[in-house]
């Protein structure tokens, strides 16, 4: 039977942080899942207009069914499960120093896609296991936002079911604590774990042999 495709994607530095945790935690996920329950990919992104743009290409390669998007939200007080990426973007220059080309994602393109995975259950989840989350209608207006739009409207074109999440995380602290680089990697694989499970539920994955 075949296993289904996840994809686990973070971003690389940008304008005013060095250190972007949503890397770390894709790439430290990726080593520490067992290959064998499912194909999982993980790839860091450069934080650039372009980079972003092109990833339709890297998804109709990879083919994934599962998108776990994880990206930092400087502000932020606990994970953040976002529900809707919104066609919009802030003049606001990537690690290249690039500014967009556009106010708009696609200009012809609809307003919002949400994304049918159960936000809000996911959130709970995140708080039983001691995890400060909440869900979000905004994905803000830079590149995070930016990623999660060409996603979900890559997804929706597909014939066949595709899961796609956006996560974004708190900044971290070298100390033990609620944001520590331990507590986040907790948060990020309790996250992973529960959207596989609940991709395992649903009836289109379950030919796929999801675990």
């Amino acid at each position: 039977m075949a296993r289904p495709h996840v994809l686990l994607t973070g971003f690389g530095p940008f304008p005013g942080v060095a250190d972007n945790p949503s890397a770390w935690l894709a790439e430290t996920l990726a080593e520490q899942r067992p290959a064998s329950e499912f194909k999982l990919h993980a790839r860091v992104l450069p934080t650039e207009w372009n980079a972003a743009a092109r990833l339709p290409r890297l998804y109709q390669s990879l083919q994934p069914h599962v998108m776990i998007h994880f990206g930092l939200s400087e502000h932020a007080a606990a994970f953040r499960i976002e529900r809707s990426a919104h066609n919009r973007v802030a003049q606001r220059a990537d690690a290249r120093g690039a500014l967009p080309k556009s106010p708009a994602i696609r200009a012809e393109g609809p307003d919002r896609f949400d994304t049918p995975f159960p936000a809000a259950a996911l959130a709970a989840h995140l708080r039983q296991n001691g995890l400060a989350a909440v869900t979000s209608r905004s994905a803000g207006a830079y590149l995070c936002n930016f990623l999660y739009y060409h996603s979900l409207d890559w997804a929706r074109r597909q014939r066949s079911a595709r899961l796609v999440l956006f996560v974004h995380v708190p900044p971290w602290t070298r100390k033990r604590g609620p944001f520590s680089q331990e507590a986040l990697l907790h948060g990020a694989g309790e996250t992973l774990r529960f959207v596989l499970r609940y991709a395992n539920d649903q009836e289109p994955f379950k030919t796929l042999g999801a675990r």
